[in-house]
Formats: C-alpha cells, structure tokens, sequence
C-alpha cells in the first residue's frame, strides 16, 4: 500500500517549477513511537527533503506521507504544556478586543488537540460561547469532551465546514495549517464555515524565523509546507479572504499569528502585511541555497560535541520527546549508544521509543538526577521554562544546540 505522494506542484499557483536546497535522506515518522529499541531502530522511512516553488516562494515536502498514517493515533497533548495554556488565555483577550463576541456566538478550533484551547477560551470569556474542537486524533477525543469541550471527529476540509449548521464567529487554527495536505479545500472550508463579521485566527511556525534561527528541525513528515507572509497572502485572495494583521508570536520558538477575515467584510487590512511582505524580499533563491550548506556544516559541530563528550566518560540524556527533537537526534545520527534516554513529561509517551533512535522515553520521576551530567534540551523551543522546572532536581549541565550551540 502507498503511504506517501510527491508533490510535483504549487498548490497556490499550479506552478511546477521548484529547486531543492535542503535533503535529509529518508527519515522516520516522528510521532509514531516504537514499542521496543529493535522496533524504534528498524521503522519504517520516508524522505524527508524541501523544495522551494519559485514562482510562488512557497517551500514545500517533496513527498507527503498518509494523513491517517500521521494523525489517527497523536501522542502530542496540548494539555502539558503550561506555556501554551497561558498563551490561549492571551489569545482570548486579544480576539475579544477586535471582534464583537455576543452570547452563543459559535468559537471553532480546527485541529483543536484535547481542547485545551478552547477550555481557556472559555475560563476566559465572561458570556456563554458555543464551543466546537475539529480534529482528526481518535484517541484525543475523549480529552477534549472531557472538558466539556464538543468534538467534531474528521479531518477538517470544505465538505466537513458544510455539516456544521451554525457560522462561526472566531475560527482558530494554531500550529495545525503547516500539517494539511490539501489546503485549498482548507480555506475554502474556513470561507464557507466563518461569519460574514468573523475572524480566522491563524498561528504557524514562521518559516522566514526558522530559516534565520537554523531551525531545520521545524522540517518533518508532519509539516507539508512552511509558511512565509507572501505565498499565504496569495493564497487567501485565491479563495476570498483578506489578511488584515500579522504579528510574531514567541509561543514554540517563533511563530506567527494571522488574522484574516472575508474579503467583502467590514475589516480593513492594517500596515503590517506590506512590512512582511517587504522584509521576505531578500529571501531569493540564493538564500536558501547557503541555508542548507550553513545548517550541515551546523549539525557536524553539534555531532561532535556529543562525540567528544562521550569519550570523556560523560553521561548524557535528552528532554523532550517531542517532533524536533526526533528530526534532531536522527540528523545528526545519535542513537541510545551515546545517550541513555529521553525524559519527558507526557505519560501517553513514557515507556515508548523514539523513532530511529533506540531511546526509551521516561518521566522524571524514574530518573536518578544525580547520576547525569548533561540533559541535552531537544525542545528548544521551551527551553527557559525547562531549566527552570530542573532548579530542584538537578545540579548539572545543559546543552542547546538550537538556534545556536549554547551550554550552560
């Protein structure tokens, strides 16, 4: 059976033109955790390589792996993350300043996890909402509900906006858009779904970011396309939305927050989208070309680092179980013959394996700290409130390696 399809076209602009500037050969799926270190070394691999659509700017897989094979059993959950949770709770206030919410209007969280968006929306919110969390994850299901939080079971697509009967005054989408095969169908299903004075309130991990943070390890099945302000700003004029304000966010190491809403509405787009626009002028071909030399040449520094470290007769484990640090450890080659283990605090994950690793995933509790020289931080991202959570339980050393190589 297939299990991944090349893309071989610009989804915006049909273009096939394209140049490939960054190739990690063929990689495991970095949330399907093993049972076992012999199944964790032995998964099963796809090829994981970024081209660039020249006509567009968009960078894009070269090949997409089955959704159902990515998302049908999702082991991240959005509820242990306490950075995360405060960040919903700011969106909410935030949305509420530029959107009028009366009683029973209909918020929707498309990819919604366990609802724990949703769940701070409405600890937040001083009016009774209709709530609705969209998601694909089965197993996710029974969280979200149990918050009180209803869920609509699917993918989230054209077809699926026209079984829900009411329009949705806020639609949220956070950390979910970069995952979509078929984004045309997407938006197309956001327009039919959102009020005529609704907001669409977009977050993504912002590519022109990563790119100038050496943040490759943003690059996994999982994220089909990397987004900057110029391709997406093309792409919701094709279906009849307008971008009426961007902004950085600093949740997950440099996202960035649209707001869109339909192009005959009221809102008028602010002065923020001609910045973005201006600024990824520089981003050319030529750029992203010395961009994959530069991370390479990055990533041999970093292989090194732990090498040296092992051969002095330090003991090092991970944090964090997470995406990135699955594309990390396997670009750089490092496998339970130089690292003990991966802790982590999601108790969905312990007792699995990391995929192409043979690194079992533990909690903190079964860790005896004393014995460890170094936690080698893989969730970068989160790495102050990381440090901080350790102040009790450990006395050594720290090693980042991203965005820049950093111990401490």
């Amino acid at each position: 059976m297939m299990h991944t399809e090349e893309i071989l076209k610009c989804p915006i602009t049909d273009d096939t033109e394209f140049y490939t500037y960054f190739d990690l050969g063929n990689f495991p799926l970095v949330n399907n955790l093993a049972e076992s270190e012999e199944d964790s070394l032995k998964c099963q691999r796809f090829p994981l390589k970024v081209n660039l659509f020249t006509k567009s700017n968009l960078s894009a897989l070269s090949h997409s792996v089955d959704s159902e094979l990515l998302f049908a059993n999702y082991l991240f959950k959005s509820e242990i993350n306490i950075p995360y949770i405060s960040h919903c709770a700011r969106m909410f206030d935030y949305i509420s300043g530029l959107v009028k919410l009366n009683e029973n209007d209909l918020i929707v969280d498309i990819g919604g996890n366990d609802g724990t968006l949703l769940s701070a929306f409405r600890s937040a919110s001083n009016i009774n909402l209709d709530f609705l969390n969209i998601d694909p994850s089965k197993n996710l299901v029974k969280l979200s509900e149990a918050k009180g939080i209803p869920v609509l079971n699917e993918f989230f697509s054209l077809s699926t906006s026209k079984l829900i009967a009411k329009k949705a005054k806020v639609i949220t989408s956070t950390n979910v858009f970069q995952h979509l095969r078929d984004i045309n169908s997407f938006v197309q299903g956001v327009n039919q779904l959102l009020d005529q004075k609704g907001l669409w309130v977009l977050e993504f991990p912002y590519w022109i970011h990563d790119l100038e943070t050496n943040q490759f390890d943003q690059i996994y099945h999982e994220h089909v396309y990397f987004y900057s302000i110029v391709p997406l700003k093309l792409m919701m004029e094709k279906h009849g939305l307008k971008i009426i304000r961007v902004e950085k966010q600093v949740i997950h190491g440099g996202t960035l927050r649209l707001v869109m809403a339909k192009q005959d509405s009221f809102y008028e787009p602010d002065l923020s989208i001609s910045e973005f626009v201006n600024y990824e002028k520089r981003f050319d071909l030529d750029y992203y070309k010395k961009w994959g030399l530069q991370v390479s040449e990055h990533l041999d520094k970093c292989k090194k680092i732990i090498i040296d470290l092992k051969s002095d007769h330090k003991r090092i484990v991970a944090f964090g179980a997470a995406a990135k640090g699955c594309i990390f450890l396997n670009a750089i080659n490092v496998t339970n013959q130089e690292i003990d283990f991966i802790i982590d605090d999601t108790d969905i994950k312990q007792g699995k394996y990391m995929p192409g690793t043979g690194l079992k995933i533990v909690g903190r509790e079964d860790v005896d700290f004393e014995n460890i020289d170094y936690i080698l931080i893989l969730a970068h991202n989160f790495s102050d409130y990381i440090i901080d959570s350790f102040k009790q339980t450990y006395k050594g050393k720290f090693i980042l390696f991203l965005p820049e190589i950093k111990i401490v």
